[in-house]
């Protein structure tokens, strides 16, 4: 089945153009003027990618994002009238996977798109834990490779996005060495769009906070300055 996409902006030129575009790329879609819409579509149907506008008129569209990441990994791209790195740190802190700056190529958006939905989808298998292993736990912590889930000791699962997820596999894997942030970056955007290191920097940033509330209490993911980061944790096969 095609992929569903829910494009959120008040501005009706901007949602019909993607409406039509988008469906002729084979997707189902649906719109919302309103963070209000937004919400009452997404009671009664699912979504496997959010397009958002900063701008909304009740809510704006960082919020939004901020309330959608607490129970949430649905794959978000903001779109903005304003091109400003200020503002795309902000929109990847608060949990988008991506940022787009109005007026905007639709085939751009396209190429985004998709390139977050790959990652999605094939990360998981994109990354090898040691000998093949599929469930791993470190410092209390367990991750399911097949279902891209972490659950904490209390059982809880942390409500990690698909590129956060990612990049927690991705550290695990390499538990004690440094991944590099051009390696870390490679791997969420495989040179598809331009990004900067701060991207990557903004969303270990979200993975620690995460961590820290699901009750690590020590620096789990440590910086190697001029370098990238390192998970400071011994990694075991298996359910503890």
């Amino acid at each position: 089945m095609s992929k569903h996409i829910l494009v959120v902006d008040d501005d009706r030129q901007i949602t019909d153009l993607l409406e039509r575009f988008l469906k002729k790329q084979g997707f189902r879609v649906a719109t919302a003027g309103s963070a209000t819409q937004m919400g009452l579509l997404m009671e009664h149907r699912d979504f496997d990618l959010l397009i958002l506008d900063v701008g909304l008129p009740d809510i704006d569209g960082f919020q939004v994002t901020r309330e959608l990441r607490k129970t949430s990994a649905m794959p978000i791209i903001m779109l903005t009238v304003r091109d400003e790195v200020y503002d795309k740190i902000i929109g990847l802190e608060v949990g988008a996977d991506d940022y787009v700056a109005k007026p905007f190529e639709p085939r751009e958006l396209l190429a985004r798109m998709r390139a977050v939905l790959r990652r999605t989808e094939s990360a998981p298998a994109l990354l090898g834990l040691a000998g093949g292993a599929r469930q791993v736990t470190f410092s209390g912590f367990e991750l399911n490779m097949d279902t891209q889930k972490v659950r904490c000791g209390r059982g809880n699962d942390v409500p990690l996005t698909s590129s956060e997820f990612t990049l927690l596999a991705a550290l695990v894997q390499k538990a004690g060495q440094v991944v590099t942030r051009d390696q870390l970056m490679d791997l969420l955007y495989a040179g598809s769009i331009h990004v900067t290191d701060r991207a990557v920097d903004a969303h270990i940033a979200r993975v620690r906070r995460k961590l820290t509330l699901a009750g690590n209490d020590g620096e789990l993911i440590k910086t190697v300055h001029g370098q990238g980061y390192c998970l400071a944790s011994e990694v075991h096969v298996g359910s503890e």
